[in-house]
């Protein structure tokens, strides 16, 4: 039953008096199970549904988990428990294949005889040892080869072009296979690490057909290892424009002697050297990039799928081995190297309900940089002969309300004027339409409201933020509270000299992309020593040097900027960069 071939449908015919002998039954099991394996490939495709994941146990062991998949024939490969082996008892394994930096485990569909019956009517001697089931399963194996093509839907949007492969590392581009005529897209630069302990450093020129960057026909690709958070992968989106036209060819190839590769400090490849020549291509339309996909997928998909025929196994994980003395030692297991993963309809459902949960954060984000640049402007314009002042609105959750005595706190708010001393205000919002505020103590007006208490602020002069408080004096069912705020600076607390020092950064507000660069200026007024320490108050939220220039980070968000005076404790400044995943914006878009 280990038939490659879908081809020809044909089943049992039954008439009375028919005689059924080996082959009608095994014709009979063939048409069912190639009927639903066509299913499997053609609607479903290849590689995991679920489960199947590699875990170390330890040095030398590892656990592959219950699981679920479809192999490249639509055969079903189920592991129905957990299977724990040691790497030298699974096949591929030797000695010399140890030595390597690192191995794949992978997995096929396989089958077996199973409960041995005596057949009478077998056999010279008039009886023979069969046997009576097939039981379907699975075998795993080890290598350290990679697979030729990895069967997957990707292809038919993009393509990929290994640029370099060697020395430990694999660098490879990821072009769309169409772009729209005349506007913006992005490729990806990718760098595998392959078992280097070496930081890696690269670069080469891309040449352009039809094509251009920043209105150029070239641009130049720098790669450094060392200025990246240490992993096994490494993903670089690229912008570039396509050139107006209908059904035109645009083509990105590398500069013949322009590509340069080091391993640590040791050069590999020099610039000027030979280099086998890399060409990407993408196709210019003008109509709609997901009818033209899905006309080449109804066109192809029957001829390519039929045609793939040959064995291809699963790439389950990568094992990273270290040797340690005689032994082989695992370091580190890196899951579905390749990304053949099968979406079902039940994680697509899940992945785009998720999709659109993150979008409506990320416009959350969005505002509330909006706001705080509303904030700002705000301030500016309310700045006269020193004093300055700004107001807003906190909203209070009460949840299902709250009792006599019990304390509500907003989260901490940026008034925009920096670190120091300033004066903040508060009143309770209340009446119809909002009418009324009351500031001060409750009890002596005696207008109906639903929310009694005593508003405060608490102010954190070295952050520049404060946070708005009430305490109710009565028992609310109120879901909610309204307090509004009005922050004053003057010179509270401050000499002349320190009132006129002030220190602010240049913009205060910039929009990014993915792991693009920008340089901030930090302005220092009423001083002579203009020296900054930077830094970005959220962790994960990108690199800036001691120059002011700020790498935006690979997770869009809205992000902090901060520089502090090294010569005058306490005056800080701070600006914010709003980073987008411009590339998945757009692919949102033209989705929806």
């Amino acid at each position: 039953m280990k038939n490659l071939s879908y081809f020809p449908c044909e089943r049992n015919r039954y008439f009375y008096g028919k005689l059924l002998s080996v082959d009608d039954f095994e014709s009979e099991q063939k048409y069912m199970n190639d009927k639903r394996r066509i299913i499997n490939r053609f609607m479903h495709g290849c590689g995991v549904v679920c489960g199947l994941g590699v875990v170390a146990v330890n040095d030398d062991t590892v656990s592959l988990e219950a699981g679920l998949a479809l192999d490249f024939a639509g055969r079903e490969i189920i592991v129905e428990k957990p299977v724990l082996e040691r790497l030298t008892d699974i096949e591929g394994f030797s000695e010399e294949e140890g030595t390597d930096s690192y191995l794949y485990l992978c997995i096929d569909y396989s089958e077996y005889e199973k409960n041995p019956v005596y057949s009478v009517t077998g056999g010279s001697s008039g009886g023979q040892v069969c046997h009576n089931k097939i039981a379907e399963g699975f075998h795993i194996y080890l290598t350290g080869q990679e697979p030729e093509e990895v069967v997957g839907a990707d292809r038919y949007y993009e393509e990929i072009k290994t640029v370099y492969r060697g020395s430990g590392i694999r660098i490879s581009q990821v072009f769309p296979r169409y772009v729209k005529s005349g506007g913006e897209f992005g490729f990806r630069l990718i760098v595998e690490n392959m078992g280097q302990k070496l930081p890696v450093s690269f670069g080469y020129e891309l040449v352009f057909d039809c094509l251009k960057k920043d209105g150029k026909k070239w641009m130049k690709l720098i790669f450094d290892e060392r200025e990246q958070e240490r992993a096994n992968r490494y993903e670089i989106p690229v912008m570039l424009q396509a050139f107006g036209g209908k059904d035109v060819k645009g083509t990105a190839t590398v500069r013949e002697g322009s590509f340069w590769l080091k391993v640590g400090d040791y050069t590999i490849v020099e610039e000027g050297g030979r280099q086998e020549r890399t060409e990407s291509v993408v196709r210019i339309v003008q109509e709609d990039i997901k009818q033209v996909v899905r006309r080449q997928y109804f066109e192809h998909a029957m001829h390519e799928i039929i045609s793939q025929n040959y064995h291809q196994s699963i790439y389950l994980a990568k094992i990273n081995l270290t040797k340690a003395g005689n032994a082989v030692v695992i370091e580190d297991v890196e899951q579905m190297p390749f990304g053949q993963y099968i979406c079902s309809d039940v994680l697509s459902s899940i992945c785009e309900r998720a999709s659109e949960e993150e979008r409506k954060s990320l416009g959350r984000r969005l505002s509330g940089a909006a706001e705080i640049e509303k904030r700002k402007a705000d301030v500016r314009e309310k700045s006269e002969s020193g004093f300055r002042a700004a107001e807003g609105t906190a909203v209070l959750e009460l949840g299902i309300g709250g009792l006599a005595g019990q304390t509500f706190f907003s989260k901490p708010i940026v008034h925009g004027f920096g670190p120091g001393n300033i004066v903040v205000l508060t009143g309770l919002i209340y009446g119809d339409n909002e009418r009324y505020l009351r500031c001060g103590a409750s009890g002596i007006f005696e207008e109906a409201c639903a929310v009694q208490g005593e508003t405060a602020a608490r102010i954190d002069r070295e952050e520049g933020t404060f946070v708005v408080g009430i305490r109710l004096s009565e028992p609310t069912t109120a879901e909610r509270v309204k307090i509004r705020w009005t922050a004053f600076r003057g010179g509270i607390g401050r000499t002349a000299e320190e009132e006129m020092r002030e220190l602010y950064l240049k913009p205060d507000m910039v929009y990014l992309s993915l792991r693009e660069d920008y340089t901030f200026e930090a302005v220092l007024k009423g001083g002579a020593d203009g020296r900054v320490t930077w830094s970005v108050r959220e962790g994960g939220g990108g690199m800036i040097d001691e120059n002011g220039m700020y790498t935006a980070p690979y997770v869009p968000g809205v992000y902090e900027i901060l520089a502090e005076s090294a010569a005058y404790p306490g005056l800080k400044a701070s600006a914010f960069a709003v980073v987008r995943d411009t590339h998945r914006e757009r692919q949102r878009e033209e989705k929806f």
